[in-house]
């Protein structure tokens, strides 16, 4: 399957993003608490509305690694704007 259409648009990376995530049994609530988060925050990242700068930039860093550490894909597939 080619990625690289759907990561392009942030409303439909957020949709994959999440799908892989319930397909690979993978909570919201467990990257957040390994990353010292919010499950909010996490979620905004998942969605692209949150991408890096600022106060936040290692924990969003942490969380982009985190979720791609467990599907097992690098960060640049799922979040190529800005690499964690």
């Amino acid at each position: 399957m080619n990625v690289n259409h759907l990561t392009k648009n942030d409303k439909k990376r957020g949709r994959y993003i999440k799908s892989l995530l319930i397909l690979h049994e993978i909570e919201q609530q467990a990257i957040a608490l390994e990353n010292d988060a919010s499950e909010a925050l996490v979620s905004y990242v998942v969605r692209g509305q949150r991408k890096g700068v600022a106060r936040n930039g290692k924990k969003i860093a942490g969380i982009k690694q985190s979720i791609a550490s467990r599907l097992g894909k690098p960060v640049e597939e799922l979040f190529p704007d800005k690499a964690a």
